[in-house]
């Protein structure tokens, strides 16, 4: 994804939302122990989810919180802006080997709008699984189907932006295209060994108060390293594209511009070591 932490934090309304509403469903499930809970969020991005939602779910007396992301330039920016003496920012691949010191260390994970950009989706829920103690639990929320994977699709198959968008499928989710996808993770999470698996998968909508809003929205997680001199004609056949394929329901047309929903599905996983 787009590594710009900045935007990223003024443009990631939808992900914010989706967290708070997950955590407020699955507040009860969640076991904290009396003191010292020890939690990790994989994919922090700019830290503003761990520290200033997650953190709201935490009680008080937790014993340490790390975020951890792909991307070094979210997490200096996370351990710039939200680190203190029990949080703490750090790089890490969930796709790749764990490094040893974070094995079977935390007590809850979570990881809200990560998932959908792995593609080695068993070994990342086989780390998220090695990341927790015996009695850990993990919350999980990431796309399913979502529309703008079909408009990079369409937009690579173009002579102008085929040469950025050349590995697409790389970038779009591995149950973009699946039929019940919830039924494919619970089998792999309870082979993988979590057990009271529940994974559900939602229908949501999410309205955009203007064309410039969609646009600043995507472009905060436009995963292709687009020319900076070519972003704006980018992002114009970005959502000429969305035009022409119907993606976006018109909601109103208000005096501040015209307002979009945009439909997607969002797949919600918990599990218990």
């Amino acid at each position: 994804m787009n590594d710009d932490a900045e935007l990223y934090k003024k443009s990631n309304t939808l992900q914010k939302r989706d967290a708070v509403e997950c955590l407020e469903e699955y507040a009860i499930k969640i076991k904290w122990r009396n003191y010292n809970d020890r939690i990790i969020d994989i994919g922090c991005g700019d830290g503003s989810v761990t520290s200033n939602i997650l953190r709201r779910y935490i009680p008080n007396n937790y014993g340490r919180l790390i975020g951890c992301d792909i991307s070094k330039n979210m997490v200096q920016h996370a351990n710039r802006h939200h680190a203190n003496s029990r949080n703490c920012f750090r790089v890490m691949d969930i796709e790749s080997e764990l490094p040893r010191d974070l094995r079977e260390c935390f007590d809850h994970a979570f990881s809200f709008y990560t998932l959908h950009w792995i593609k080695r989706q068993e070994c990342a829920f086989r780390n998220i699984f090695d990341l927790l103690v015996e009695g850990g639990d993990c919350l999980l929320i990431f796309l399913g189907h979502m529309p703008v994977f079909d408009v990079y699709r369409v937009l690579a198959r173009s002579a102008r932006w085929r040469p950025w968008l050349h590995d697409v499928d790389r970038f779009v989710s591995p149950y973009h295209d699946t039929q019940e996808p919830e039924k494919k993770i619970r089998v792999m999470m309870e082979e993988i060994g979590f057990r009271d698996v529940e994974v559900k998968r939602k229908e949501r909508s999410f309205i955009y108060d203007s064309i410039e809003a969609v646009k600043k929205a995507v472009s905060a997680v436009n995963p292709f390293k687009i020319p900076r001199d070519l972003q704006e004609d980018f992002m114009e056949d970005y959502l000429t594209v969305v035009r022409d394929m119907r993606l976006i329901d018109r909601v109103n047309n208000n005096t501040d511009g015209l307002s979009v929903r945009a439909n997607y599905s969002l797949i919600i996983a918990f599990g218990r070591k």
